[in-house]
């Protein structure tokens, strides 16, 4: 009975949230952000209707799809919720993998972020409060948006953000510790070969150091943002040892870390009501740790 009522509470909620983000959000649609070796990428941009009368954080986010399918489109339920809660909501697209293997698509994402720092003003967005959030091969690139920073030879603007919301995200993907950490699992076989095909690479000792070089596990320094982790205790694509390992190797350093792991919970959402009740509980909070980081 418990059980039932949590899942009405839990639809009703949602949809009352889902109902209502459109009336306040004005969406921009297909904005070309970067144009490399003929491939134009393009973003989405959610913003609050309400004009601010100071400039608004922002938060760039990633889809996932194992670096080779996916659409920004995919994010617009959360994007639409982090721009009623007054959030510039940027969602973005990639180039994928096996066409281009790593790390082009770092390169894109950072090329996004740069854009939404070249054009602050005419967003009202501020430049100095960049959060990301990403989905699986989408949380590992917004990982590497923490904990690597880049600027173009030409302006010099800085690719890194001020948080992370990372929702079960690979940190550490050398192909040896991925499998082994996989085990048995159903999906080992495809996580070895989307690994490969994004890292454009057979793992081996001679390209160990490129595939740390992936890797946001190896990147970690003092000086990095606050992360918050969601993980499935499930999760047989991303192992839940992935994010266990890179929460700890954050801590260590110094940085402010919280993970949750989501009780039940796979790789997928294809799940019952209660399990997407814990869900976007952690979700929710996860919005909360982006308030305190980049509202304040």
């Amino acid at each position: 009975m418990i059980r039932g009522f949590l899942s009405t509470i839990f639809v009703i909620h949602i949809g009352i949230l889902w109902i209502g983000c459109g009336r306040s959000v004005i969406t921009k649609s297909d904005i070309v952000y970067h144009r490399v070796e003929g491939v134009e990428l393009s973003l989405d941009l959610y913003l609050p209707r309400r004009q601010p009368t100071t400039p608004r954080p922002s938060v760039l986010v990633v889809h996932g799809g194992g670096w080779r399918q996916g659409n920004k489109v995919n994010m617009e339920r959360v994007a639409m919720m982090l721009a009623k809660r007054g959030y510039v909501a940027v969602s973005v697209s990639h180039r994928f993998a096996p066409d281009w293997s790593f790390p082009a698509q770092l390169e894109d994402v950072q090329a996004a972020v740069r854009w939404v720092r070249r054009h602050a003003d005419e967003y009202n967005i501020d430049a100095t409060k960049i959060g990301g959030l990403g989905i699986s091969s989408g949380a590992h690139l917004v990982s590497l948006l923490g904990v690597v920073d880049s600027a173009n030879s030409k302006d010099q603007i800085s690719s890194k953000i001020q948080c992370v919301v990372d929702l079960a995200g690979p940190a550490d993907l050398r192909l040896p510790i991925c499998l082994d950490q996989l085990g048995d699992s159903p999906a080992a076989k495809q996580a070895e070969a989307w690994l490969i095909d994004f890292m454009g690479m057979p793992y081996s000792k001679s390209t160990d150091s490129q595939w740390r070089d992936a890797s946001p596990r190896f990147h970690i320094s003092a000086d990095d943002p606050p992360f918050f982790i969601i993980h499935g205790a499930e999760d047989q694509l991303v192992p839940i040892l992935q994010s266990k390992d890179f929460a700890q190797a954050l801590r260590e350093k110094g940085v402010e870390v919280n993970l949750r792991i989501v009780k039940g919970l796979e790789h997928s959402l294809d799940t019952n009501l209660i399990i997407l009740y814990r869900f976007w509980r952690s979700v929710w909070a996860s919005f909360k740790f982006l308030d305190k980081h980049l509202k304040n």
